[in-house]
């Protein structure tokens, strides 16, 4: 079964990954540790309520996961903002196969407790779903994988940013309708207020 529409932002500073999103319909899927939130992968427990041994394997198992953030939002001003160059780039509207990965919307109530007896096989990902409120703008989902570096897509839809010059707009346009002319391409400022 595959998800709602989710919505990737890029910047095309990178734009042989760009391209490669495009051409090969996959998302690079990061380790917890190259993302933006310092306080990503952390957690909460009271002093003998979690044994050394657990949380080495909790930190095995976080390291082993990796993830790709994704938005349910794609009119965001701060989401084009931060990651698209300054509404240069696009937001790729795409579906994930949700047999094949483990989707997660996360979740804003700041960071889990865990205990001995919480620990199981899903404790890292929940872990890993967790984060302060004060990134709630960004309606975050997570799709979740181990021993792989990409996550599969089917690719809906391309945003184009409002400040994307002509140019660029039109080369992404023709690169998109070579490759695949079933993407639809949209310009966000048919929807965004300026």
């Amino acid at each position: 079964m595959m998800t709602e529409i989710l919505y990737k932002y890029r910047s095309l500073d990178n734009f042989k990954n760009f391209v490669d999103i495009i051409l090969k319909n996959r998302l690079f899927a990061s380790k917890y540790k190259d993302l933006n939130d310092p306080m990503e992968g952390q957690y909460y427990y009271q002093s003998g309520e979690l044994n050394r041994e657990i949380r080495n394997k909790l930190l095995e198992e976080k390291g082993e996961l990796r993830l790709c953030s994704l938005s349910k939002v794609r009119d965001n001003q701060l989401m084009w903002s931060h990651y698209t160059n300054g509404q240069r780039g696009v937001a790729i509207g795409l579906r994930i196969d949700n047999n094949q990965y483990t989707v997660k919307p996360i979740q804003y109530n700041g960071l889990v407790s865990i205990r001995n007896q919480d620990f199981n096989d899903q404790t890292a990902t929940e872990i890993l779903s967790h984060k302060l409120v004060v990134w709630n703008y960004e309606e975050e989902v997570r799709a979740f994988v181990r021993d792989r570096h990409f996550i599969d897509i089917t690719i809906e839809e391309i945003i184009t940013g409002v400040a994307m010059s002509n140019a660029d707009f039109g080369f992404v346009k023709e690169l998109i309708e070579k490759i695949n002319p079933n993407i639809r391409i949209i310009k966000a400022d048919t929807f965004m207020n300026n």
